[in-house]
């Protein structure tokens, strides 16, 4: 298990980080083989020392700094350690965390409740809670956690010709599940959106916008409802190629709800 000891002292600009001291000393004192692990510095945390417990920048973390993790480094609120010990529950990014020397063909995860022999576990030989998952041969005995936890394959979906169907990876997909193994290889590669698969909801990813700090547009979504009626035409065809791709939730879209899918 990785911990930290905060160095900051009497400097820490925060009493969130007197609280993240004295949790981390007892921590330490039960896991004195924190030390060993070797990390990727994370963008734009700034610890006098590296720590040894993960950590990345994330934007949710309120302005107090009193969310579980949050304001690790003293100095940057959204600064949080995830993954071990005291901030177990707080999901680490994988795709930071876990270090491959070759890009994984199964979907990955890191999981803080990871030991040494257990299955899948270990998944990039660095990491011990680095850990496979949803993907033959962890198809039905390791379950991704979800599709914002979990880093998809890059080869992702592999069709013989095309299909005119909307597809996706899911990495929560489960055989049996409607629209999954869609290109009969993949058990993550799954229809969506319209026909068969009306259910299945498209994720936004399926868009081809550019990045909204670029453009300063609003959240978009896929809707396989778009130009059908009246209701379902302001903020269609937002990126111009694909007609389900639906501004949502701000600027003149903002009459139009944001799903949970929806994305920047």
């Amino acid at each position: 298990v990785e911990v930290f000891v905060s160095r900051c002292g009497s400097a820490c600009p925060h009493p969130a980080s007197a609280m993240v001291a004295i949790k981390s000393i007892s921590l330490i004192a039960l896991f004195p083989a924190a030390a060993a692990l070797v990390h990727r510095p994370a963008g734009q945390c700034s610890f006098a020392t590296e720590p040894d417990i993960p950590y990345f920048w994330d934007p949710n973390c309120a302005e107090d700094g009193m969310e579980m993790g949050c304001f690790a480094d003293g100095v940057n609120t959204q600064c949080r350690f995830c993954g071990e010990g005291a901030y177990r529950e707080v999901f680490c990014p994988a795709d930071l965390w876990c270090e491959f020397d070759n890009p994984p063909t199964v979907p990955y995860y890191w999981d803080a409740r990871c030991v040494p022999g257990m299955l899948a576990c270990n998944a990039d030989g660095r990491h011990v809670h680095c850990r496979f998952c949803g993907e033959y041969p962890y198809n039905g005995t390791v379950h991704c956690p979800d599709n914002l936890h979990t880093v998809a394959p890059e080869a992702r979906c592999e069709f013989a010709n095309e299909p005119s169907t909307p597809y996706f990876y899911d990495v929560t997909c489960e055989d049996g599940m409607v629209g999954c193994k869609a290109d009969g290889k993949h058990l993550g590669c799954r229809f969506c959106g319209e026909g068969a698969y009306a259910e299945v909801n498209c994720p936004a990813s399926l868009c081809t916008l550019p990045p909204s700090e670029q453009t300063g547009n609003p959240k978009h979504y896929w809707e396989p409802k778009c130009q059908q009626d009246s209701l379902h035409i302001l903020g269609c065809l937002a990126d111009g190629v694909h007609p389900q791709c639906r501004f949502c939730g701000g600027g003149d879209y903002e009459s139009i709800r944001c799903p949970e899918l929806s994305s920047y």
